[in-house]
């Protein structure tokens, strides 16, 4: 994805050990004024003893007992290799290894380890266009047979074919060397070979080789591609109800719309997997249940909902009801969506109107009408401090509240007629308020035009959209700002709908530094993304960045290990368990 809805500068560089800790910023006023950000540091980890099993125990932790999931809605895909959400990704930790995956200490550093591999991968040239894995002895799938790398292989292989477009295509493009990857491959079914084009196997290893270099090939990785899949155990369509388990839990039972049972794979070694602990020994999905019912029944703690998790945030209405010991026991903190205002440069053209409108925002009344600091935080540019080469920059320095002052200043007595579309419901109609009494303010006409909450993002992405500019949302899908930059300002790939370019900013220069930093060694594209960044937002004024999403989640008192993923924005299972 980059994902629609990645903390400081995420030293995640090729030989580089996420061993060294990066200073707080210092407070400038920027980012609207807010407080300084704590930055994170982690790595790709060059020990292969990072990868070795099993994960360091979790203190107090212990093995037995049932842990339930609650969430709103159902599971878009199962099948890994069309997962793409961030709830999806978390689910799919229990039952399904990738070749790499990410793990995250109590200090919050963040560490790319070879899952199912030995080590995240070895630049075999040192030029970032060839990569090998090897797999780990001891390697089991949930009916004691063994995990090849040919099943790896054969899980790119199907990641090829369209009933797969759903899930990323990182690899699948890199593979082909073109965005219309499965124009001549389509996958390993009606006659197509079983190991895709560019990769080859050899006993234990897979080696990826490209025709331009790919350095972010180890955090592709670790992604439902390489998820590894029998070729006698695909069932094309039908193996998103029942994936085939390589991790520590199988599914057992899976009702769509209504729960999802998980139940151990007994043939998985923890010797081979430093990121999962399977202490319960079932975890049940309970699906349907909104986020106001979730907070209510972890707020009260009695009955069942003492072993469960909510997977919603706390609804804004009951945030005041997380407190004391509720307090205690809530998962919270920065996650890695940023929410920014894209502005329709084929309909908004002049640059100065642009940048009026970067003074216009309130950032401070957007953050307080969805609850306030628990729930967001006011941010001046578009990577997240969660990702990689986070620079810190504000480029039109407004304060929390905007200024619309030196807007009006900007437009010199005009005021242009702007169309604002909102998602249409309780959240949006009180921020499409802000937005326009903002605006208003600064010189602006704006006129509110309601979009149907579940054709919001795809309505967005229609190039013929009928708006001047509407609140978006990212999420990277690996902490790097390759995954965010690319998608959302590389006018060449622009279609007539499915944009990730809602701004449909078609930028020759801006795309000529996304080749450029694409094509540099890991460690320094790294900050350059963040420099990429500053000038997108100064040069071009096509989007204004918002604010950060938090997460405030609340859970049962007999559950203990819950984590707030900094890569996925959600809480994961890898560390929970039931207490005594």
């Amino acid at each position: 994805m980059g994902r629609p809805a990645r903390w400081g500068v995420l030293v995640l560089a090729l030989g580089v050990t996420a061993t060294s800790l990066v200073a707080c910023s210092k407070n400038t006023g920027e980012h609207g004024g807010t407080a300084p950000r704590p930055k994170i540091s982690g790595g790709i980890s060059t020990d292969p003893a990072d990868s070795r099993g099993p994960a360091p125990a979790v203190p107090g932790a212990r093995r037995g007992g049932t842990i339930d999931l609650l969430q709103d809605s159902d599971y878009g895909h199962l099948d890994p290799q069309r997962t793409y959400s961030i709830r999806e990704f978390a689910i799919e930790q229990e039952f399904a290894r990738p070749l790499t995956s990410f793990r995250q200490d109590s200090a919050g550093r963040i560490t790319l380890v070879g899952d199912l591999a030995t080590t995240p991968g070895t630049d075999v040239r040192h030029d970032c266009t060839t990569w090998r894995f090897t797999l780990k002895d001891g390697l089991r799938y949930a009916d004691g047979s063994t995990i090849t790398a040919a099943d790896v292989a054969y899980g790119v292989a199907r990641s090829f074919a369209s009933f797969e477009s759903d899930g990323p295509h990182y690899i699948q493009q890199w593979l082909a060397n073109s965005p219309d990857y499965n124009a001549k491959y389509h996958g390993p079914y009606d006659g197509g070979a079983a190991v895709p084009p560019g990769v080859t196997v050899s006993g234990r290893t897979l080696t990826f080789r490209f025709a331009k270099p790919h350095c972010d090939l180890p955090f592709a990785a670790s992604m439902g591609t390489t998820v590894p899949v029998p070729k006698d155990k695909d069932t094309k369509q039908r193996y998103d109800l029942a994936p085939f388990s390589s991790g520590p839990y199988r599914i057992a039972d899976y009702a769509k719309g209504s729960k999802l049972t998980l139940v151990r794979n007994r043939y998985w070694d923890p010797a081979t997997d430093p990121i999962r602990h399977a202490y319960p020994d079932r975890l049940v999905v309970k699906l349907g249940l909104t986020d106001e019912l979730q907070a209510n029944q972890e707020i009260a703690d009695s009955g069942d909902a003492r072993y469960s998790i909510s997977q919603n945030s706390v609804p804004q209405q009951l945030l005041s009801k997380v407190t004391g010991a509720v307090a205690a026991r809530s998962t919270k903190g920065l996650t890695s969506f940023v929410q920014y205002l894209a502005i329709n440069t084929q309909r908004v053209k002049d640059l100065t109107v642009r940048r009026a409108m970067e003074y216009a925002i309130n950032r401070a009344g957007l953050v307080q009408v969805i609850g306030g600091p628990l729930r967001g935080t006011p941010t001046t540019t578009m990577l997240s401090p969660a990702t990689i080469g986070y620079h810190h920059y504000d480029a039109y320095p407004a304060g929390p509240n905007g200024d619309p002052a030196k807007a009006r200043k900007l437009l010199a007595g005009k005021h242009p007629k702007l169309v604002y579309g909102y998602e249409n419901n309780a959240e949006g109609q009180k921020q499409a308020t802000v937005v326009k009494a903002a605006f208003e303010k600064a010189g602006f006409r704006i006129s509110l035009s309601p979009i149907d909450a579940a054709t919001f993002y795809s309505s967005q992405q229609r190039r013929d959209n009928p708006w001047d500019f509407y609140l978006a949302n990212w999420a990277a899908d690996w902490p790097s700002g390759s995954t965010v930059l690319p998608p959302l300002f590389d006018g060449r790939g622009l279609q007539p709908q499915g944009n990730s370019d809602t701004s449909y900013l078609d930028d020759p220069a801006i795309d000529k530094q996304i080749d450029r930093i694409g094509a540099l060694p890991f460690a320094q594209a790294a900050p350059e993304w963040g420099k990429l960044d500053q000038r997108i937002v100064t040069d071009t004024a096509a989007a204004v960045p918002a604010y950060d999403s938090n997460f405030v989640g609340v859970n049962g008192s007999k559950v203990g290990g819950v984590v707030l993923s900094k890569v996925l924005a959600t809480p994961v299972f890898t560390d929970v368990y039931v207490k005594p």
